[in-house]
């Protein structure tokens, strides 16, 4: 049996941000909801151990939402009891809990601290009370800053997330929020940029938004100079803390899956499924079945496979590795992807002994970058998703 990480998903807010896509159910998490949901996170759990006869093995953890800081203490313990009991922690490297300052208490600090947790990931998202109020979080910055403050005495490996390309953000309140942050003491920072996703609030108003190419391109100067080292896309941090579950997907290695929405992958066949998206057909579906409702499988030696594997590789410092890339998918494959990248600009494109990576301005425009990649893939084979 492989070594595991694992995604559990809480699907559970106190109310929907205006930005968010994710699936949660905005109810203020009514108890009656989050029991019915325990009690299928352990029927799933009991049918995943089922499937692999005996408690799967786990290297990482991750339990996200939604909000899992609207789990009472209460409601944590049952969690905290299913995992313990459906799964193997002794090799566990990580343990990540998403939390929001407005919900985050010192009881769950000492619960998680006196358990496996070992990393929390703070919904910052600015320290700017203005720009808090426009996104529509029910924290203002006192209160954020006060949770970084707290989880960083506790010993926690902390990350802090913050967005960037509001309309009236500025990269003098861009700056500020990420100064705030680093203070705090926080080992990992996480920056995305706002975008308006279809059927939310802000997707629907269509504010105009400014170009976020000067934000990011700021936040990539500033935190090296604070010495947090951007190891992907999207994420900074200090040495030996970056976040080890999130590098599972960047080097497609076998993630299970637990909870509505939560997607799964097998890297031996390239098979990825998602859970049913919501808690009413979730729920019954444990009591008969695996809630698996979404599935698609990418060729093992197929193109798709392949340029997926490149693309999530270049959103690394480490990129690909032109060996382990051909042990894999064969030196044609290799050898195409290859020849797309050296067309790039060197300023956007490092090719050195054993590999190739994006430089910062490359990472600065990804997305053009995955398309040429794009263009290789055989149109026989199964649609791509690099999100």
């Amino acid at each position: 049996m492989p070594l595991f990480s694992l995604y559990l998903h809480v699907p559970f807010c106190v109310s929907k941000c205006g930005y968010c896509a994710f699936y949660s159910e905005a109810q203020g998490g009514a108890s009656s909801s989050i029991e019915a949901w325990l009690d299928a996170l352990s029927r799933e759990a009991s049918r995943i151990d089922a499937i692999w006869e005996g408690r799967p093995r786990l290297r990482t953890l991750y339990i996200g939402g939604g909000t899992p800081t609207v789990l009472s203490l209460f409601e944590w313990k049952r969690l905290l009891r299913i995992l313990n009991d459906g799964f193997d922690f002794s090799e566990i490297e990580e343990v990540t809990v998403e939390a929001n300052p407005c919900s985050l208490t010192d009881g769950h600090l000492s619960l998680w601290s006196d358990s496996f947790v070992t990393r929390v990931s703070l919904g910052v998202q600015s320290l700017r009370d203005d720009e808090l109020s426009w996104l529509g979080r029910r924290h203002d910055a006192r209160a954020a800053a006060r949770a970084l403050e707290k989880t960083c005495s506790r010993g926690f490996d902390v990350s802090a997330d913050l967005i960037f390309g509001l309309p009236f953000q500025t990269l003098r309140t861009w700056r500020d929020s990420l100064r705030r942050v680093l203070d705090s003491g926080v080992g990992h920072v996480s920056v995305y940029q706002l975008t308006l996703e279809p059927g939310t609030p802000l997707g629907d108003a269509e504010p105009l938004l400014p170009d976020g190419y000067l934000f990011y391109r700021f936040a990539q100067w500033y935190l090296p100079r604070k010495k947090l080292e951007q190891y992907e896309i999207a994420s900074f941090s200090r040495p030996g803390k970056e976040c080890r579950h999130n590098l599972a997907y960047w080097r497609q290695e076998p993630v299970l899956a637990l909870g509505p929405s939560a997607w799964g992958y097998f890297p031996e066949n390239g098979f990825r499924y998602r859970n049913a998206p919501t808690l009413e057909g979730y729920i019954p579906l444990t009591e008969t079945q695996p809630p698996v409702t979404e599935a698609e499988q990418i060729g093992e030696q197929g193109l798709s496979r392949g340029i997926e594997a490149a693309i999530l590789a270049l959103r690394t410092k480490w990129g690909i590795d032109t060996a382990s890339f051909a042990a894999r998918f064969g030196e044609e494959l290799t050898e195409k992807v290859l020849r797309v990248l050296r067309k790039i600009p060197p300023r956007l494109v490092r090719f050195f002994e054993g590999g190739v990576c994006l430089t910062p301005s490359g990472m600065r425009i990804g997305n053009a970058i995955w398309v040429e990649l794009l263009e290789l893939a055989d149109e026989r084979d199964v649609k791509l998703s690099c999100d």
